[in-house]
């Protein structure tokens, strides 16, 4: 479990580094966090893979709302992906579903929005830039959720 750990955490700084740089993450990191966080689900006690589809149903409801929500305001049907939210950062949405149950997995997304603007709004302050690595700020969020668990026992959203 120490090595899958250590593993997707690597994963995860590559995410983090990859979004923050370029704005964009290569379609080989998300496969491989999917298949690597559903080899932790398949090991761990309190997982279950019926968790997924609850996490994905989870996603697509979120997706919708945005959907409706653009949709609405700009008074005619917009895709939200790629004009609002990257596709990487939906990939990267369904990519950790594995990695936790509903209840959890509801407020990482949460915390790591939250998580998300204090960090952008911060670095605003030093650069100004339109777009937001989303993908590459989950996953330092989940870096720290994953350091805090393993190292020190402190357990934030899992």
């Amino acid at each position: 479990m120490l090595f899958t750990n250590l593993l997707l955490t690597i994963i995860l700084i590559f995410v983090f580094f990859q979004d923050f740089r370029k704005r964009t993450i290569h379609v080989v990191l998300p496969v491989v966090l999917f298949i690597l966080a559903l080899v932790i689900n398949y090991y761990s006690a309190n997982l279950k893979l019926v968790t997924i589809v609850y996490n994905l149903v989870f996603v697509l409801v979120n997706i919708t709302g945005l959907f409706l929500y653009f949709s609405l305001k700009e008074k005619k049907f917009v895709n939200p992906i790629d004009s609002h939210i990257g596709l990487g950062d939906l990939v990267f949405f369904i990519a950790i579903t594995p990695l936790f149950n509903l209840k959890p997995f509801i407020l990482f997304f949460i915390l790591g929005l939250l998580f998300s603007l204090i960090l952008h709004v911060g670095f605003t302050f030093f650069k100004h830039v339109k777009t937001i690595p989303l993908a590459g700020y989950l996953s330092l969020f989940l870096i720290i959720n994953l350091v805090a668990k393993n190292l020190f026992n402190v357990n934030f959203s899992f």
